[in-house]
């Protein structure tokens, strides 16, 4: 397998670095609802275009089967609110810990659904990768300091829930862009999951908050939504073409560190000298994973 295969993951891994400082940032001038509906019109208002010029017909004749898109469509709508909702209710750093646990459910659906996913984790480098890499970001996270772990009350369940359909949803794309165009595949899912969003924040949000909240915050809730949502996911999509979700998952597990680093600079957080040691662990755990899946793959094509 060419090392360019794991080029898009490390582009989504590293966009991803932002979102759950962007929601905190944002959180006191939006709901989680209105949030989730403005960053996915945002990139959905991105997507579209690029898509009617460059990928016309493609995209045409995928709207003709619209029905293969719809369990996707319902599984993102659900893992988004149950995850920015979590995000409120828990401390940050916890609420990205449980989310983590995402790897494994993608790991058991992954195991259960597709063959060539189950070849790559049979491997002992995916084995002992996953498993530095998980005891990275559980130090990484688990060392930031004032981490309370009572009083977490339903937030648990709920973030929980969001990492089964995560893991579900990515599972769904898989099948649908072996088949279709990456980039077709998320627009056209996005751009249904829309209306789904829009309802939430009519319902039970405020979707009038960016007429009172400042210039400044809504340049960063449409900025985040057209990077963090639009171009982050096409490119995990395109990695989950390229190279399975298990591995895809795995990886982005190197995200929290990443955050805890930029949040050093914005936010004035000091890193501990477990987030440090967890960090090198973690990266050096993801590092095994990519090289052993890369192995892996080379067997299977010789």
């Amino acid at each position: 397998m060419s090392k360019k295969k794991y080029i898009p993951v490390i582009v989504a891994t590293f966009i991803w670095i932002w979102p759950t400082i962007l929601i905190k940032f944002l959180s006191p001038y939006f709901d989680g609802h209105t949030q989730n509906f403005y960053r996915y019109l945002a990139a959905v208002a991105v997507l579209v275009p690029l898509n009617l010029a460059c990928y016309r017909e493609e995209f045409v004749r995928s709207l003709r089967n619209i029905r293969q898109f719809f369990l996707p469509v319902f599984l993102v709508f659900v893992f988004q609110t149950l995850w920015v909702k979590g995000i409120y209710l828990l401390e940050p750093a916890m609420a990205a810990l449980i989310a983590r646990s995402s790897v494994l459910f993608v790991a058991i659906f992954s195991f259960i659904f597709f063959a060539d996913e189950r070849r790559v984790m049979r491997s002992r480098a995916f084995i002992s990768g996953s498993l530095m890499a998980i005891a990275g970001v559980a130090g990484v996270i688990v060392g930031k300091s004032g981490l309370r772990l009572g009083s977490l009350g339903p937030g648990v369940l709920i973030i929980l829930l969001g990492a089964i359909a995560w893991a579900l949803y990515l599972t769904a794309v898989k099948r649908i862009v072996r088949n279709t165009d990456t980039l077709v595949a998320v627009t056209i899912i996005f751009s249904l999951a829309v209306p789904l969003f829009l309802a939430a924040s009519l319902l039970f949000g405020n979707i009038n908050g960016v007429m009172n909240a400042p210039a400044g915050a809504n340049v960063v809730l449409f900025v985040s939504g057209i990077f963090c949502v639009g171009i982050a996911n096409a490119f995990n999509y395109k990695s989950i073409k390229l190279i399975g979700t298990s591995i895809s998952s795995n990886f982005v597990l190197i995200t929290p560190f990443f955050t805890a680093v930029v949040s050093y600079f914005i936010f004035g957080e000091v890193l501990s000298s477990l987030q440090v040691i967890s960090g090198i662990v973690l990266v050096s755990g993801c590092i095994v994973l990519l090289r052993g899946a890369n192995l892996v793959h080379r067997k299977a094509q010789c």
